[in-house]
């Protein structure tokens, strides 16, 4: 005799495609939008929203929060869950790049002596390590409906590599004035040449925008095989 989980997994296995467009309804309407903004992205030849938000980071940032909102929904949980722990996967996203943004620059045992000290809010003075690692440990509330896997693990993969070769190309920066670090080896890695502060600003942007994909990072780990029981989504 078939367990519950069984049942659920081999019910959804023959689910017809109408089926599944009812189901994931919502999910499909998330993509179409985010696949709305980056074809807008590449109309508008622009890397900015407005200001300062890139065109990059709304799409991953949605996008981390539609596929935590599809892999938790296939697990049958229950709406307002599924919204709650997209939120929570969306926010340690956001800091999973800001760590390695933030930390791209250099790390010593002092200053993440500094960082871990500061109890503050305001990160343009200190970064806010205690805060935001609180904010990512709500994130295992969930670790019911985690596990370790290969998509997760290919995603980390390329995220390191494009994050590797913005470091390794001098980690360029757009803020005034542009400018490229050299106070490692490791920034000389490729041997650019910038020629230019329009050519600083270009790579800067370039890999700031590729290097999002670290953002969509904490989705994956409930990108979980197996339903875990009845279904209660509404």
């Amino acid at each position: 005799m078939k367990s519950t989980t069984e049942s659920v997994v081999d019910s959804g296995a023959r689910q017809g495609p109408r089926t599944l467009l009812k189901r994931y309804c919502l999910e499909l309407i998330l993509g179409l939008g985010i696949a709305t903004i980056a074809l807008y992205a590449l109309l508008s030849n622009s890397y900015f929203v407005s200001g300062g938000l890139l065109y990059a980071s709304v799409i991953s940032y949605a996008l981390c929060f539609t596929l935590t909102f599809f892999f938790i929904h296939r697990q049958n949980v229950n709406l307002v869950d599924r919204l709650a722990y997209s939120i929570l996967s969306t926010l340690a996203g956001i800091i999973f790049f800001e760590f390695a943004w933030h930390y791209g620059f250099g790390i010593s045992l002092a200053q993440i002596a500094k960082d871990s000290s500061f109890l503050g809010n305001n990160g343009w003075v200190t970064f806010p390590l205690d805060w935001y690692i609180l904010i990512l440990a709500t994130l295992f509330v969930g670790r019911k409906y985690m596990e370790v896997n290969k998509s997760l693990i290919i995603v980390c993969l390329i995220s390191g590599i494009l994050m590797f070769a913005w470091i390794g190309s001098g980690y360029p920066q757009d803020f005034p004035p542009p400018w490229t670090a050299n106070y490692f080896p490791i920034y000389q890695t490729f041997h650019v040449v910038y020629t230019n502060q329009a050519m600083i600003i270009e790579y800067s942007r370039i890999f700031n925008s590729i290097t999002k994909i670290i953002a969509v990072i904490p989705a994956f780990f409930f990108n979980k095989k197996k339903a875990l029981g009845v279904s209660h989504s509404r």
